[in-house]
């Protein structure tokens, strides 16, 4: 296997913790000293980040014994949680019942989703809330308002020190939760425009917070920038955060860092606000 080879099959391997730590096991330990249950979450992570995937491709690339995988694949499509279209396994609908009942029982989310709509129609622009969850990035609601721009789907994950909410989030945790995410995840350069240097982060970091708000420009992904705020909860502790922004031709870079950054920044205050009054209510 190829230098190049080798890093293409950790990077697409390597979109979860899960992943991470479950494969990396595999190929040095063998199946007998991992979990069952830890394989079969491998497995359904790995069709869901490719959309799908063979018998034959989940062998190849796990290196566990053909009739093995079979197993994991036959449960998860017993329980409901894959369906197979000809030779290729997918994910079934039961996990977006799952996803919506992960949402409402989440304090709050519903009070965010309203104003998500409504500064995505004030700003014509793409405006989306996430929150971290295991060192991961995660879109929870996103509205488009009126425009046609990229469309990032809801439960798409990101890395944190790329992202304007990532690092809007980040800023806000104590150093020692940042460095345990960065030492997980690391800092994989996307674009030419990625943060990839930690000391450099860390000056970021500092700025975002006395600023109220982080700016990505074509970082995560190459012409689209995006401004983001954190939204708190009533403990002082970090719900998420909200972010509007679209591609380079349309968000100019003075409109980010003026209008849409006051106004991003404002909603996060007041959602943080109504937070806090409700827990006192």
């Amino acid at each position: 296997m190829t230098d190049g080879a080798v890093k293409h099959y950790s990077v697409r391997l390597s979109e979860t913790l899960i992943n991470i730590w479950v494969l990396s096991n595999i190929m040095g330990l063998g199946e007998g000293k991992l979990s069952t249950t830890a394989t079969s979450l491998a497995i359904l992570d790995r069709i869901t980040d490719e959309n799908g995937a063979t018998l034959r491709e989940l062998v190849d690339e796990t290196g566990l014994a053909k009739s093995t995988v079979h197993k994991h694949l036959s449960t998860l499509c017993e329980n409901g949680y894959l369906v197979k279209f000809g030779e290729t396994y997918k994910l079934s609908l039961h996990t977006l019942s799952q996803g919506r009942q992960a949402i409402k029982m989440r304090p709050h989310f519903s009070t965010v989703e309203q104003r998500v709509r409504e500064l995505a129609n004030q700003t014509n622009t793409e405006v989306d809330f996430t929150v971290e969850e295991n060192g991961r990035l995660i879109i929870v609601f996103e509205s488009v308002g009126s425009s046609n721009g990229v469309n990032f789907r809801s439960g798409a994950e990101f890395h944190m020190h790329n992202a304007a909410a990532g690092k809007a989030i980040l800023a806000e945790y104590p150093d020692e939760r940042v460095d345990e995410i960065l030492d997980t995840w690391g800092m994989p350069k996307k674009t030419p425009n990625t943060t990839h240097c930690r000391e450099k982060l860390e000056s970021e970091l500092v700025e975002i917070k006395e600023n109220g708000y982080a700016i990505s420009d074509g970082e995560p992904v190459e012409g689209y920038r995006s401004v983001s705020s954190p939204i708190m909860n009533e403990d002082g502790t970090v719900l998420g955060a909200i972010s509007a922004g679209g591609p380079t031709y349309r968000v100019e870079y003075s409109r980010l860092s003026g209008e849409l950054a006051e106004k991003v920044a404002a909603t996060a205050q007041s959602l943080s606000n109504d937070i806090a009054k409700t827990t006192i209510e």
